[in-house]
């Protein structure tokens, strides 16, 4: 399969929770589904569907806050209007690993160029970012067999986790509960967990072989350990 590697970069950002409801609370870094929706801004598809895989990889610390907003404008007149408590990503910043074999060349021609058809945004249209290339690979390939544990610094899948290799001065975290396939029309499928390294140091760990699959992958691309999604 093919790949092709681009940035996200912002001053804010906000993947709202679905099972939140009096507060908007965010997942604490970009979903995968929300990947793949920028991906189709790019390309001008709407209601965009892939077999396509991603992976993930923090390129700054993760730092959430909570605000209050209006969301009625500057005057709301004589509408009551009571501010809603919203939380968001402090300057959010991410590289991408888009693999796959269905849309990959044409995202690398888009973005080599700096185009894209619709606006791309960090969750809110008040999150506006520009996808900016950085590399392209015509051929990647998953990696099947390791002797020793893996050291990467994308966000690692928990069900890929056998062992895992605590190391001083980390911040491990877990964020559950992200959407995984969009089957299109607003219908999702399967969930999924992650580990991470909140300021985006590596993670040293040992895979599960069991959970490799044609859903969940490990990949090298460039010099980079990647689990794709």
């Amino acid at each position: 399969m093919e790949a092709v590697v681009f940035d996200l970069k912002s001053d804010l950002a906000h993947f709202r929770r679905p099972d939140t409801t009096s507060t908007q609370l965010t997942y604490p870094f970009i979903s995968p589904t929300a990947v793949k929706g920028i991906a189709g801004a790019i390309l001008g598809i709407e209601d965009f569907t892939t077999r396509d895989k991603i992976g993930i990889q923090l390129l700054h610390p993760v730092k959430t806050v909570s605000q209050q907003m209006s969301m009625l404008g500057k005057d709301s007149g004589s509408t009551f209007n009571r501010p809603t408590t919203v939380e968001l990503v402090v300057k959010p910043f991410y590289r991408i690993y888009y693999a796959g074999d269905e849309y990959v060349r044409d995202l690398y021609r888009f973005l080599s160029k700096g185009r894209a058809v619709y606006p791309t945004y960090l969750g809110s249209a008040y999150a506006l970012t520009k996808p900016v290339l950085q590399a392209y690979y015509e051929q990647v390939e998953p990696l099947r067999e390791w002797s020793e544990p893996l050291r990467t610094r994308c966000v690692v899948p928990t069900r890929l986790v056998k062992e895992m290799k605590f190391e001083p001065e980390r911040y491990y975290s877990r964020a559950g509960g992200f959407m995984l396939v969009y089957k299109g029309s607003r219908e999702f499928e399967k969930s999924i967990d992650f580990v991470y390294e909140r300021n985006g140091d590596a993670i040293t760990f040992l895979p599960d072989k069991r959970q490799i699959s044609d859903e969940l992958q490990i990949v090298q691309i460039g010099d980079e350990i990647v689990c794709l999604f």
